[in-house]
């Protein structure tokens, strides 16, 4: 087949054009419209791994046999029967490379090219890995994350930032500040923006947002976007993409000889020039991409379309080489327009009728470097976004084992090791429990397992005892799935420690107020009846008008009792404030010298320093004195004394308090008493509480009442 082609050309035409094929780096097949080889270039030898001497008039698919039925038998069979380019991609084990398989039809048969594609796959297996990683982790962060244009549009949100307006991705997409904030918040989110879009600097700041009217507060970052040339396009956003296309190559129009369609069609530019670089003979591929003529190329030196690189320059390089040697280079090469383009050239030295020629093949690599930018851009936001999130990130590598899955930490972010203790170096490569022990780790596995056997991202919440200390996190799973399979997990984790404790406080003070009001409501219920029935019987009944005036003064004055016990109770009950050795001679003799104790007598029999806060101590025992003084009509002898080395005791000789009402007797409200408000001894209680220490009421050994105070702490 490729003799009768070669019959249109001159032998010294032939011969060129024959050697030319033979040095492309492009495997080159030609097969007759019976489907038998006709002509196999050295390339295509290696790509196919057989002589081709033994492949030339063999059917192609008795020479391959385990290709048929697949990719390459319905473009052939395609190709001849619509007589339009196929193409279809084939992987060699043996090269361990990628090849596209482009298929020309013409009357005489067809003609394949095999293009080394191994890079682009692997750029394009990295870039998606990257794609998934990133938008797995964009769309389940709990973080607002936004893209705008310079206009201040939307361009993206992800569902965290979609939330806090009550909108939809969709929804919020192509709306401005002013449609989202008040108009406040929205001159000032314009004000930073306008400021990024001249000084090209990321701006971080706390800002204040009023969303329906609720106040938002949000730790802004905010970093220009730029496009592959440098030049900033809008804004990225952080509040607490980019699809690669194909080029696709031209069609090449109508049929040629089968020789010169085999030159001619190459998609890489083919220039032959002589040791100074005069221009030999040029493909179409370089007519079309340098923008001369046919004629014009073969009067011109490789110097005046190579940048940056003079005649003496090239001609050192092509000194150096001999025949059958290969080099490659990077650099660009000029238009007649005077535009430029990035290359690489594959430069071949041999002989061409005997003369020492140099073949040069040429890619444009525009599209190519677009990809390897696009890449490095979304590397440089995953970075950015991983280094800047306040959130805990992390990724877990899923294996699939014999025993089953087994799940190894690949990487931290810098807050989750500030939050947690732990450090990326040292969990590297470990599994949970290998990390944080055989619980804590079977713990995490366990929701690992439940978001792989899910296949979608799941939330929970979880307390861990971590180097930092015991924390409780709010977490979510969000599991990146590559070819049907949970690859890694990536996880992103809120530290809501201070959260919860600070709604368990609520819901203490919350339970006090309602205790606190229901017994404010029920006990001054009673003394504020006797001052208005007494009130009106004065006005009925004056001839007692005295006595009903004393009546009111002692209800009122039992009110006064309750609201300031109750304040105490409520406001101070709980707290220790300010801790330091106290006497506890000296402040006993000093509360009972506060306490109206009639013919009563104090005993101290202890001279030893506690520590405690005084003004809260006060308060024990002016309530324990008071009570004993009065539950025992004014005779009664009150000791205070140390039982142990960490056990202090108020005691009394008085009628004591029956083992029925112990259990109730620190309750609040709770007294034998009528005129007693109740909320002695549940102050007492709740101070030594806030001390750290345990009160128990008890019998002391003459009968009387004994509260015993454990827990504290003698200093001398």
């Amino acid at each position: 087949m490729i003799s009768s082609t070669v019959q249109h050309l001159d032998d010294d035409e032939a011969l060129k054009r024959s050697t030319v094929l033979e040095r492309v780096s492009e495997g080159i097949v030609a097969l007759d419209t019976d489907l038998r080889y006709t002509y196999v270039n050295d390339r295509a030898e290696q790509i196919l791994d057989a002589d081709r001497t033994q492949l030339i008039g063999q059917h192609v698919w008795d020479a391959f046999p385990e290709s048929r039925g697949t990719a390459a038998e319905n473009a052939l069979d395609a190709a001849m029967a619509t007589q339009e380019r196929q193409s279809f991609e084939r992987f060699d084990p043996g090269l361990d490379q990628w090849f596209e398989v482009r298929v020309y039809p013409d009357k005489s048969g067809l003609s394949l090219y095999f293009t080394d594609i191994t890079d682009r796959k692997t750029s394009e297996q990295e870039l998606a890995q990257k794609n998934r990683q990133l938008s797995a982790l964009v769309e389940n962060t709990a973080q607002a994350v936004y893209l705008k244009d310079r206009a201040g549009r939307y361009q993206f949100v992800n569902e965290a930032a979609a939330d806090l307006v009550g909108l939809t991705p969709e929804e919020a997409v192509g709306k401005r500040a002013e449609d989202l904030f008040d108009a406040e918040s929205a001159a000032e989110i314009r004000r930073v923006d306008e400021q990024i879009l001249a000084d090209g600097n990321a701006e971080s700041y706390e800002a204040t947002r009023f969303i329906d009217g609720e106040k938002h507060v949000f730790l802004e970052n905010r970093y220009p976007h730029r496009d592959e040339d440098g030049t900033i396009v809008g804004i990225v956003g952080i509040s607490r993409e980019i699809t690669e296309r194909k080029r696709r190559e031209k069609t090449l129009e109508g049929s040629r000889q089968r020789l010169k369609s085999l030159f001619e069609d190459l998609p890489d530019s083919v220039v032959v020039h002589d040791a100074e670089g005069n221009i030999l003979d040029v493909n179409e591929q370089t007519v079309d991409e340098l923008g001369y003529t046919y004629r014009e190329l073969l009067s011109m030196n490789v110097a005046d379309f190579e940048v940056g690189l003079s005649q003496e320059e090239l001609r050192e390089t092509w000194t150096t080489m001999e025949v059958g040697d290969r080099a490659k280079k990077s650099g660009r090469h000029r238009r007649k327009d005077g535009s430029s383009f990035p290359i690489e050239v594959w430069v071949d030295k041999t002989e061409i009728g005997g003369e020492k020629r140099f073949i040069a093949l040429t890619r444009d690599v525009t599209e190519q470097l677009q990809r390897e930018q696009t890449l490095k851009a979304l590397s440089e936001e995953y970075h950015a976004l991983l280094e800047n999130a306040e959130d805990a990130i992390f990724f877990v590598d899923v294996e699939e084992e014999e025993a089953g899955m087994e799940f190894r930490f690949e990487r931290l972010n810098p807050y989750h090791e500030a939050a947690t203790g732990l450090d990326s170096e040292s969990v590297r490569g470990k599994t949970p429990r290998e990390v944080l022990g055989p619980n804590l780790g079977a713990e995490l596995e366990a929701n690992y397992h439940r978001c792989v056997e899910a296949g979608e991202p799941i939330s929970y919440q979880e307390e861990l005892d971590m180097p930092a200390g015991t924390q409780i996190w709010q977490t979510k799973l969000a599991p990146v799935i590559v070819d049907d399979a949970v690859t890694r997990i990536v996880g992103i984790a809120r530290d809501v420690t201070d959260q919860v404790h600070r709604e368990e406080e609520l819901r203490r003070k919350n339970e006090r107020l309602d205790e606190f009001a229901g017994i404010v409501a029920h006990d001054l219920r009673n003394p504020l009846n006797v001052a208005q029935m007494r009130t009106t019987l004065s006005v009925e009944d004056p001839a007692y008008e005295e006595l009903h005036r004393e009546k009111v003064h002692q209800a009122l004055d039992r009110m006064e009792d309750i609201i300031s016990d109750t304040l105490v109770l409520a406001r101070r009950g709980n707290e220790a404030e300010s801790l330091e050795p106290v006497s506890v001679m000296e402040i006993a003799e000093q509360c009972w010298d506060m306490v109206e104790t009639d013919g009563a007598s104090l005993d101290v029999n202890d001279e030893r320093t506690i520590e405690a806060d005084p003004d809260r101590l006060r308060h024990v025992f002016e309530n324990l004195f008071r009570n004993a003084v009065e539950h025992s009509e004014g005779d009664v002898t009150v000791r205070v004394g140390r039982a142990d080395d960490s056990t202090l005791y108020v005691e009394d000789d008085g009628p004591g308090v029956s083992p029925e009402r112990r259990e109730k007797a620190f309750e609040p409200g709770e007294t034998s008493r009528e005129e007693g408000t109740g909320f002695g001894l549940s102050i007492v209680k709740r101070i030594a509480e806030a001390h750290g220490w345990t009160v128990r009421l008890t019998d002391a050994d003459n009968g009387g009442a004994r509260f015993e105070f454990t827990g504290v702490k003698i200093i001398s």
